[in-house]
């Protein structure tokens, strides 16, 4: 029996794990564009919709608890039925909902489609990273697993460049409505190219089908080597893998799950604490950004943002002009820009460091943000210290979720991946309804709570043993 990670190598990263990439590449951008690039669209909608801060905060609350709640039901069905089916049929469902929202009239049924889409989506955030991973020799899972998440920075290009030129268009139906549904397009290419792609051949190993397994293997061969070449053409009569489950091995959903939680409880509860603060900050602040940036952007002098904060009402929409204009999605461009570097730059630290250390190193720069909120005056250097609390903490998200998965055998990283989702999620549902309700009242308690929250969680990632014993996950 060969093992499959060696016979990755043999095969490469050829065409089919490029097409496997591009595909989800395109999906994780249509993923950015309904979470983060979802701010832009509540910004140009907030007149029509009279979306004053509470209502953005429960809105975007909504839409996280939804995937937290449904995060745990995804992992369970994407290790049972397989990523590729969980992710494409979650995907056309979440893309015909975001499409039905832009139809709404009301903030109310607005809220329920989004809630909807959430419920939906949260499938892609569970299985499209494993499913990519599961392609992808173990050497270059960082660097693959970074270069996709460069989808997030494009993202963040894409949806302000849109919006720049859409917002500021007074027309019917109105502007964000059709923002909206150019955000869905991403996706839709996504779902294409998936429909043509292979099931994961570690899945099918992990359920003991060991024929599919070795007709998706030769399929890749094929495409990566030629069609002259073959699996036994290079000395592959048979598939295996580390930590396999054994047949007469417990297992269920349960039983699994109680394993992971009391087994395992003291790495398990490490990366709970890392997912929840670094997703928390990571991917609800940048709405919050902008949704400042928007309501400061009016006052004539320069001031700090809690005493600007201090003049806007928490109940009211501010000075937000109803059509926003291209020089109000300057900012969240120069974002983008400053995510995809950020990155690009990560792709070649990981060269020299270890995971562990380039997160520790990004939680100290977004400490040293949050410190300068509370002083900065200049809109520029308002918008750099929010660029150095979020940009870091969204890189070191995804290295951490690279991390877990080379930790954890294929058929416990769906439940594994739902539970730290979850409490990502459920990280990015509380800090935004935190900053919803303190922020206009005691907003310099706002940020320097963050501080403490990331002190915590640097000393966590710190407690995290440089070399996992990956037998630990084995039963």
């Amino acid at each position: 029996m060969s093992d499959i990670d060696e016979v990755f190598t043999k095969l490469g990263f050829g065409k089919m794990q490029f097409i496997i990439l591009f595909s989800c590449f395109n999906l994780q951008i249509w993923m950015t564009n309904e979470q983060l690039g979802f701010g832009v669209v509540i910004a140009g909608a907030s007149c029509e919709m009279r979306i004053h801060d509470r209502r953005l905060a429960w809105l975007m609350a909504a839409s996280f608890a939804a995937q937290m709640v449904s995060c745990f039901l995804w992992g369970e069905l994407a290790d049972v039925y397989g990523r590729r089916r969980i992710i494409m049929i979650t995907s056309i469902v979440a893309n015909i909902v975001s499409i039905l929202s832009a139809c709404v009239p009301e903030f109310w049924g607005f809220l329920f489609l989004r809630s909807v889409g959430g419920f939906f989506i949260a499938a892609s955030v569970v299985c499209l990273m494993t499913y990519l991973s599961e392609f992808t020799k173990i050497s270059l899972r960082p660097r693959v697993l970074t270069i996709m998440s460069f989808s997030l920075g494009l993202s963040m290009i894409y949806v302000p460049c849109l919006a720049g030129v859409l917002l500021p268009l007074r027309m019917e139906p109105s502007s964000w409505r059709i923002l909206l549904l150019c955000n869905q397009v991403p996706g839709i290419i996504g779902i294409i190219i998936l429909i043509f792609l292979p099931e994961s051949p570690k899945y099918y190993l992990s359920i003991n089908k060991q024929e599919k397994a070795m007709q998706v293997m030769e399929r890749i061969c094929r495409m990566n080597k030629g069609k002259e070449v073959t699996l036994n053409s290079l000395g592959v009569e048979s598939l295996t893998q580390p930590r396999l489950r054994q047949p007469s091995q417990k297992h269920g959903s349960c039983y699994e799950t109680k394993v992971l939680l009391l087994n395992h409880a003291k790495i398990m509860w490490f990366f709970f604490i890392i997912f929840f603060s670094l997703s928390g900050l990571g991917f609800a602040l940048p709405i919050w950004m902008l949704r400042v940036r928007v309501l400061t952007a009016t006052f004539p002098d320069w001031d700090t943002i809690c005493s600007h904060m201090d003049e806007v009402s928490p109940d009211s929409r501010g000075h937000i002009e109803c059509h926003l204009t291209y020089e109000q999605m300057r900012d969240p461009m120069i974002h983008g820009c400053v995510v995809l570097a950020l990155f690009m730059v990560t792709t070649v630290i990981l060269t020299w460091l270890s995971r562990r250390v380039v997160i520790i190193g990004f939680i100290c720069i977004s400490i040293v943000g949050c410190v300068a909120l509370n002083f900065m005056e200049h809109p520029n250097l308002i918008l750099i210290s929010f660029f150095a609390i979020i940009d870091p903490l969204i890189c070191s998200v995804r290295l951490a979720g690279s991390m877990l998965i080379d930790l954890v055998p294929t058929h416990l990283r769906g439940k594994v991946f739902a539970l730290i989702s979850m409490t990502g999620r459920a990280g990015v549902l509380i800090t935004s309804v935190y900053v919803g309700y303190t922020l206009s009242h005691i907003c310099y308690v706002t940020f320097n709570i963050f501080i403490i929250v990331l002190i915590v969680t640097g000393c966590h990632v710190y407690w995290l043993p440089s070399e996992f014993q990956r037998t630990s996950f084995a039963n």
